[in-house]
């Protein structure tokens, strides 16, 4: 008699389990927070883990991601010898940062390659935007399971045997939450207005 029910019986309880979590997702999520289409910040929802790497700051020190968690991150992916996009990108974060002094964000720099960027290289490179700024490099393998899970599309132009090629990247700067999830991507032009703003709504509407 028992045996007939035990198939219908785990369905039941697996439908109930699906149910049940729905349920709880919906209540600790809530509703996106929408910006105006023109300004071109997506918001997750549900906001995406980043995955479970470690990759190596400007000062020789282990960065697991996880040290994300605890504070709002500003993330953008570059490289230094990039000669537009990304010191552009950085001067815009660099004033972000000197208008919201205030607040306790962080402002993150992602190599994307780990070939000629450095530690000391990029250390050097901080240092000429803002030493405060964490910038990270280490295994390519590490790198791309960062980018792919953070929706980050790159490739190189040029012979990479060599050192003179470029590296060609989505330009979004990419906002994770204190919890060290992906909750939005700020797509390019980058004015000061809009990252700062942008940043700000996001910390005040989803919190710590």
């Amino acid at each position: 008699m028992f045996k007939k029910f035990k198939t219908p019986l785990i369905a039941i309880t697996l439908l109930f389990s699906a149910v049940l979590a729905t349920f709880l997702l919906q209540q600790t999520e809530p509703t996106p927070l929408e910006f105006d289409s023109s300004k071109g910040i997506p918001v997750m929802s549900p906001a995406i883990a980043v995955p479970t790497v470690t990759l190596i700051d400007q000062h020789k020190q282990s960065f697991p991601m996880s040290k994300l968690k605890g504070s709002w991150n500003l993330m953008f992916f570059g490289f230094t010898n990039c000669p537009d996009i990304c010191p552009t990108t950085l001067t815009t974060m660099k004033q972000v940062k000197k208008r919201l002094a205030q607040q306790n964000f962080r402002y993150i720099f992602v190599s994307l390659d780990p070939k000629r960027d450095t530690s000391d290289t990029l250390k050097e490179h901080m240092d000429f935007f803002n030493p405060e700024f964490i910038a990270l490099t280490g295994d390519k393998e590490e790198i791309d399971k960062l980018t792919e899970t953070m929706g980050v599309i790159y490739d190189f132009e040029g012979d990479t045997s060599s050192d003179d090629y470029l590296v060609n990247h989505y330009a979004a700067i990419l906002v994770i939450d204190p919890q060290g999830r992906l909750r939005a991507h700020i797509l390019p032009p980058h004015s000061v207005d809009k990252v700062a703003d942008a940043i700000t709504k996001l910390s005040n509407y989803y919190g710590n």
